[in-house]
């Protein structure tokens, strides 16, 4: 009896997105990738594929090289265009030294054929997923994110995610002219920097969607260092009672205890920040029948 050999967690986990417009084994491919612990997402087409990274920023993109319509490379092409130093893996059924050295010359990060080795694949994702983390901590992709808005503005959607889930707020995206900004704004501190500025982003608005207004101030705080103590002092109020104001879903009287202050007080914090309980109210009541 022959054993299957097991598949072992991935130590390094990636979002990896697969492209093949062979159906079955597009099924196969991710079943196996899933089962050693890598978020994967699937598309049957370079079309697709493409529309997916308008939305979705995987850690690399598996792909077949012969498929209707896109094959692999032009498919590779398109990706450069869009994030720059994606890792692109290629598969194909029909391995050739001059599809190799084609696919190596234009910069594809592995050439695999069919059927795939598991271990030979996990370890080359293992490998690119090293490396782009080492390159992310260091800093190393600040030009990426320089040479391109799109990625920019795709690492400001994961990043507020991860900073709402952290901070418990209520914020759940950019509205688009917020985006805008951040996509025209340098980042030569690469995702450190991005990250902080989304964390203040999370942390001081007001509204479910962040504003553009409330971008270029945080960013223009950074700019000029430290804020007056004066100006900062009142960043820390507004978002003081913000957070209160979630908390009490939008109720004064809870809110003003919660602040340890009396109402009339409480009530003139309030207008001096131009916050409006109601509208805490109606986010509380969207949040319990959602």
């Amino acid at each position: 009896m022959k054993l299957i050999p097991e598949i072992r967690p991935s130590e390094h986990p990636a979002r990896i997105l697969l492209v093949d417009d062979d159906l079955s084994l597009l099924k196969l491919l991710s079943l196996r990738l899933e089962t050693a612990g890598h978020e994967v997402v699937t598309a049957e087409s370079g079309a697709e594929a493409l529309e997916h990274l308008k939305h979705y920023l995987p850690d690399l993109v598996l792909s077949d090289l012969r498929m209707d319509g896109m094959d692999g490379l032009t498919l590779f092409d398109e990706i450069q265009q869009l994030h720059p130093g994606l890792p692109v893996i290629i598969l194909t059924a029909h391995g050739t030294i001059p599809d190799a050295v084609e696919a190596t010359r234009q910069g594809v990060s592995g050439f695999l054929t069919k059927p795939v080795d598991k271990q030979q694949l996990f370890a080359l994702i293992e490998e690119l997923k090293v490396s782009r983390s080492e390159k992310t901590d260091e800093g190393s992709n600040a030009d990426l994110l320089e040479r391109s808005p799109l990625l920019v503005q795709l690492m400001a959607r994961q990043l507020l995610t991860q900073a709402s889930e952290k901070l418990d707020s209520k914020v759940t995206g950019f509205a688009p002219e917020a985006l805008e900004v951040l996509a025209a704004t340098p980042w030569p501190g690469s995702v450190r920097q991005l990250q902080g500025v989304i964390e203040q982003c999370a942390e001081m608005s007001d509204q479910p969607l962040i504003s553009a207004e409330l971008v270029q101030s945080i960013l223009q705080n950074g700019e000029q260092g430290l804020p007056p103590l004066n100006e900062a002092r009142a960043e820390f109020e507004k978002a003081y009672l913000i957070k209160v104001l979630r908390l009490a879903e939008g109720k004064v009287t809870e809110a003003a205890k919660l602040a340890g202050r009396n109402r009339t007080d409480f009530y003139k914090l309030l207008n001096k920040h131009a916050l409006e309980p109601a509208r805490f109210k109606e986010q509380a009541r969207k949040e319990k029948t959602a």
